[in-house]
């Protein structure tokens, strides 16, 4: 069970149509998410790492509360990683713990800062100048948060550039070639500096290009060690952020998380680290499979050349796909009027079009399909991160309606926005 099947999607729609959860009139664009799957995804991350490790799940992967609150409810100790002053609020507000919730954001303000420290919020500082920062900061707050140095280990992009964190340039981090020592410097200098933290990226980036990183890591916090023994400190953690990769497509499989972390540990008992601390940040691995937007197809253009259909989901809330073309991928089934799954002697070749009002929203080209009609239903597969969170306002569509599913049992997550809501986020 690692993702959602055309069948089961197709059973999903169909009972939220005749239950009435979906509104075939309004409702023209809708998410559907599985909670199930989100749970299997959190028991193969417990099982595959030591059980002393702490788990975080991104909020900006999916930003949903009541999902969130599941996690919480289900994680059994899962924390969340957060990248702003509102997502610190909405982990809060799910139920997570202070000192579960760890923050990332590259441009943490002071107020920021001191609100975290007062809290005893884990902050990962993403440079010098931010340690420097919540040094003065400690001087008139009391603060047992764990604080960590984002480090850029410079071991070069995945496939995918704009996801790619680690190359010898990042805007994150402090890059370990040229600041090796002052990153040392800082260690001895801050006795509350105790751990590392770095991201390489996660969809286009390869296990060896993410091992090749955390041993990186490791060499450096030996090297901190070596210089910090003589106070009676060791490095405490290493988080290792988010980073491994999904399958969008139903017949390949994806990086087996087991062997992840079991190479991982080889690492860390390679550089006789054993009493070292994991931290993980994962994000896609936990929600991509487990959700997907459905789209009423509202036209469907035929001329001689092209056959394109018209739908209600397009890069509103497909942002990096529709910008980023062939670096995406996803499967597409269609479905009738009433949710069932579509079929037709003869199939045609489909541009799939968004509804915003530029050349780049397009979904999808040559995808190969049932023969489609209005009203029917587009199903866009494995959407379940890194979609809605990114919702763009541009010519203000209404954010769509969020579905939940548990054991079968449907429930509305996030309520379809209304134009009073538009009106509202405008003019307040």
């Amino acid at each position: 069970m690692r993702f959602l099947t055309a069948e089961k999607i197709s059973e999903y729609v169909s009972n939220c149509i005749l239950s009435g959860v979906i509104d075939t009139k309004t409702d023209t664009s809708f998410v559907l998410y599985d909670f199930d799957l989100l749970k299997h995804k959190i028991k193969s991350i417990q099982q595959a790492f030591p059980e002393s490790s702490a788990h975080t799940t991104a909020i900006k992967a999916n930003p949903v509360l009541k999902i969130n609150q599941k996690i919480n409810e289900l994680g059994s100790g899962f924390g969340a990683e957060v990248a702003s002053e509102g997502e610190i609020h909405l982990a809060l507000k799910a139920g997570f713990k202070s000192g579960q919730i760890v923050f990332d954001s590259p441009v943490k303000t002071i107020g920021e800062l001191t609100f975290a420290l007062q809290n005893n919020i884990h902050i990962n500082a993403d440079s010098l100048m931010e340690i420097y920062r919540i040094a003065k900061i400690k001087e008139s707050v009391t603060s047992h948060s764990k604080i960590g140095l984002r480090i850029n280990p410079q071991v070069g992009a995945g496939k995918i550039e704009l996801t790619s964190v680690a190359d010898e340039y990042s805007k994150f981090g402090v890059p370990i070639g040229l600041y090796k020592t002052e990153i040392i410097e800082a260690f001895k200098k801050y006795n509350w500096l105790n751990g590392l933290h770095l991201h390489i990226g996660s969809q286009g980036c390869h296990m060896d290009l993410l091992l090749n990183g955390i041993s990186k890591a490791l060499h450096l916090i030996v090297e901190i060690n070596k210089n910090i023994k003589n106070n009676n400190r060791q490095i405490e953690f290493l988080d290792i952020g988010g980073g491994l990769p999904v399958s969008y497509h139903s017949s390949v499989e994806p990086p087996d998380i087991k062997i992840y972390a079991n190479q991982i540990n080889d690492l860390i008992e390679k550089n006789n680290l054993e009493g070292l601390k994991l931290i993980t940040e994962f994000g896609r691995y936990l929600h991509a499979n487990a959700g997907c937007i459905v789209s009423k197809v509202e036209y469907v253009k035929h001329y001689e050349s092209s056959n394109t259909l018209m739908i209600h989901s397009g890069a509103d809330i497909m942002l990096r796909e529709c910008l980023n073309p062939g670096n995406w991928y996803h499967e597409f089934t269609l479905l009738g009027k009433n949710g069932k799954l579509k079929t037709s002697d003869k199939t045609l070749k489909y541009t799939i079009a968004g509804p915003l009002c530029f050349a780049g929203d397009i979904v999808g080209k040559n995808i190969e399909l049932p023969l489609a009609d209005e009203g029917d239903y587009l199903v866009i597969h494995d959407t379940g991160g890194y979609t809605f969170s990114m919702w763009s306002k541009y010519v203000n569509r209404l954010f769509p309606k969020i579905i939940g599913v548990e054991n079968s049992n449907f429930n509305i997550l996030v309520n379809r926005e209304t134009i009073d809501d538009i009106l509202h986020f405008w003019s307040r």
